[in-house]
């Protein structure tokens, strides 16, 4: 399993602002409810992809009784694993996997996914889906922050290591492609320019430096033994990769694409001729692909088939049924012909776990969920193993959930949405939105987990508060040059009042933050900072606009701060105090501009966010 270690100004209102602002704010329970509630764009059950010419499906049961036992086991498993814990709107998979865990990774991408692929069955998939992406961003890898830390304990608190496990976040990436497909990005969570960003962190914190394989995680020092030079079979997750490809264009994914097909080849040749079989855990990777020893990182399998490898035929099959890869339909076909023959075809006598010989391993002499639910979606590659396939679904469909745990359990629901025909790729479909653009922005990056916080509002006119904290995200690189004292501009807008403008300072109607080589309106209280953590803004004159310097033009602002986290990232925070917000409804989205002028918003050095759900408390309102 996964690691063991606009822009005209607010008209007054007649209203005072307190009132207006709690009318508002009761509306807010059904917009949110109708967004949640919103058709999804593939539900589930409408077979979006065509699989491969030549595969095959269990056909010895209608479509419609194949979609039936996977709604109904989905319901078994929703009310067995999914929980909402570790705040509001949160919620994670249960694994329990090892004493006084809540979650891992792993469990939390396996649940995106499912939520993502289930939409149009169960009315809270997207509710469930933004509450598991909620608690993914509330832990981040010490590492790498665009990724999740791995291990959660029952407090919630990360654990052992807060660092990664690789498969976690491919997964994550993956889920976050499909809610793009499934929803659009233009709701509370740009899907698309999220996963982007997992994506690159995948890239920098999880792959080799030639890119050639996945690493176990981002704890891992390329080179440095003896895990520096190691990958799983289970991340091998090629239908993955040519996603990430199609939502970055990054040839990346190709390199490791080709080579992860090439390292199949070479431990199939060389260590299992005669089974197909691929070890837990594979050594030298760039080299010669070996099997690792025994005990390399979690026990005395890791280099034999086990409960990592298990999941090798629905991984590999995927990528067939989507791609028509013939590499993976080849590898995971010399698995097909010799578990048939290891059981005499009968599905019942599939145990826990081979040598790459084919001989049982100590202990192994039991029937696992996580084993043969897998050979169902491998024996998919080819119409010669009808018989096999429909057989090995029905003891899928006849196992309880009460049999078996977690990952079990969860492997066998996704290996079966595979063999019902309900997986899809989200580049081989429809749908989707992207959030539109505005004067400042039409073409930039994303403006990713925007948090806005009003406060002291209802009070003395010209006395709110406002802070923005958030990430620009560009996928092809951050568009702007060091150490970014050009100047800046922002804009938030409120889409439940007519996109009226909350806070503006732009070129376009006020004045935006000066660069550093406008001069000052005050040398000792306006200044850019420029240190090694990143780059500052400050303003006390409250004037933006030297040399004449108006009092009152920075509208508050008094504080912008840089801090790049990659060659892709920047975390930005912005204050104002002593500002005028005027009545305020929500949604509310944040428009971002690297420099002063017209000409940095239309070269992209700009980010858009999707709007962001406002909460009210007492004189405040919190949008994230």
């Amino acid at each position: 399993m996964t690691k063991v270690r606009g822009s005209g100004r607010i008209a007054a209102s007649v209203q005072p602002r307190h009132i207006a602002i709690a009318t508002a704010f009761a509306l807010l329970p059904i917009l949110v409810a109708a967004r949640a509630l919103a058709a999804p764009n593939h539900p589930f059950g409408s077979h979006p992809a065509t699989y491969a010419v030549g595969s095959i499906r269990p056909d010895h049961v209608p479509q419609a009784t194949l979609d039936q036992a996977v709604r109904d086991f989905y319901d078994q498993w929703k009310a067995t694993y999914v929980k909402q814990v570790c705040g509001a709107g949160r919620y994670v998979v249960e694994a329990k996997a090892g004493a006084g865990n809540l979650t891992v990774s792993e469990a939390h991408g396996y649940g995106m996914i499912l939520a993502a692929l289930m939409a149009g069955h169960d009315p809270d998939a997207r509710t469930i889906f933004d509450g598991m992406f909620a608690y993914f961003r509330d832990h981040p890898s010490g590492i790498t922050p665009s990724l999740m830390s791995w291990f959660q304990k029952t407090s919630c608190a990360n654990a052992n290591g807060n660092d990664t496990a690789s498969d976690g976040d491919l997964d994550i990436a993956f889920a976050l492609l499909l809610a793009d497909k499934q929803w659009g990005s233009c709701g509370a969570v740009n899907y698309l320019a999220e996963a982007q960003s997992v994506i690159a962190g995948i890239e920098t914190g999880e792959l080799d430096p030639t890119g050639s394989f996945v690493k176990l995680g981002d704890w891992v020092s390329p080179g440095v033994p003896p895990y520096g030079d190691a990958t799983r079979s289970s991340d091998f997750l090629p239908d993955h990769y040519r996603s990430f490809l199609a939502a970055t264009s990054d040839a990346t994914w190709t390199t490791l694409l080709e080579h992860t097909y090439d390292v199949v080849a070479a431990l199939q040749a060389s260590h299992s001729p005669a089974t197909g079989l691929l070890p837990d855990f594979v050594i030298d990777p760039l080299g010669t692909p070996d099997p690792a020893p025994a005990n390399f990182l979690e026990g005395p399998t890791d280099g034999a088939y086990a409960y990592n490898a298990c999941r090798d035929p629905w991984r590999l099959g995927t990528d067939y049924l989507i791609s028509g890869e013939t590499r993976a339909q080849a590898a995971v076909q010399a698995i097909n012909a010799w578990i048939r023959t290891k059981t005499a075809n009968d599905p019942e006598a599939i145990t826990a776990g081979w040598a790459l010989d084919g001989t049982d391993t100590p202990g192994t002499n039991y029937r696992s969920m996580a084993f043969v639910a897998p050979f169902g979606v491998g024996a998919m590659v080819d119409a010669s193993n009808q018989a096999w396939l429909n057989d090995v679904w029905d003891l899928v469909v006849a196992t309880p959930i009460t049999a078996e745990g977690y990952y079990e359990n969860t492997l066998k629901l996704l290996s079966m949405i595979v063999m019902s025909g309900s997986w899809w790729a989200p580049e081989g479909v429809a749908g989707g939105c992207a959030p539109t653009g505005n004067a400042l922005c039409t073409s930039g990056g994303a403006l990713l987990a925007p948090q806005i916080t009003l406060s002291k509002l209802g009070g003395t006119p010209g006395d709110d508060n406002l802070q923005l904290k958030a990430k620009l995200f560009f996928p092809q690189g951050i568009p702007a040059a060091a150490p970014y004292d050009d100047g800046a501009q922002v804009l938030i807008e409120d889409l439940g009042n007519g996109n009226a403008t909350v806070f503006e300072l732009s070129h376009a109607n006020t004045d935006p933050v000066p660069p550093a080589s406008a001069g000052t309106c005050d040398a000792q209280r306006d200044l850019w900072q420029v240190t090694s953590a990143g780059t500052q803004y400050r303003n006390g004159s409250t004037a933006l606009d030297p040399p004449v310097c108006t009092a009152g033009t920075s509208r508050g602002l008094f504080l912008l701060k840089y801090r790049p986290r990659g060659p892709r990232d920047v975390d930005v925070l912005l204050k104002a105090k002593k500002a005028s917000l005027g009545t305020v409804i929500g949604p509310l989205r944040a428009t971002f501009v690297m420099g002063a002028a017209q000409a940095d918003g239309d070269a992209g050095r700009c980010a858009i966010g999707a709007p962001v759900p406002c909460k009210a408390a007492a004189t405040s309102l919190r949008c994230k």
